[in-house]
């Protein structure tokens, strides 16, 4: 709908407010500063070539550090002893004469060597049957 009447728009109450707030005037470089925000604002921001080189490399350097880390850790853990006491890795001598009371014997030697080393893992229980009260 177009108008015709320019009194319409005089008595509008946009423009009555409009009339009631104070005015303001533009810094002396207000075109100045527009038009160059307008040009800045137009142009595209190229990266250095060096930027898009090095950051990709970065980001695969870092990659490679963590692998290398998780590796390093996982070996480490896979070298440390299981067991908490001595190294127990040497045999026992085995005696010459082969008989079931000597091995039988070594047998229970070795069953408290364990137990002495892990009595925190045995009830009390199974302690005092492996002794033979």
């Amino acid at each position: 709908m177009k108008r015709d009447n320019h009194s319409d728009f005089e008595k509008d109450p946009v423009w009555e407010l409009l009339r009631e707030s104070a005015a303001k005037r533009p810094s002396p470089n207000f075109a100045s500063n527009v038009l160059r925000a307008a040009r800045l604002e137009g142009q595209e921001q190229v990266k250095p070539w060096w930027k898009s080189f090095l950051i990709p490399l970065s980001a695969g350097t870092a990659l490679a550090g963590a692998a290398a880390l998780v590796a390093v850790v996982m070996s480490m853990q896979s070298a440390a002893p299981q067991g908490r006491g001595p190294d127990r890795t040497a045999e026992a001598p085995i005696p010459k004469e082969s008989s079931l009371a000597a091995l039988e014997d070594t047998a229970q030697t070795e069953v408290f060597l364990t137990a002495c080393e892990n009595l925190g893992a045995y009830k009390d229980e199974e302690l005092v049957s492996m002794i033979g009260f």
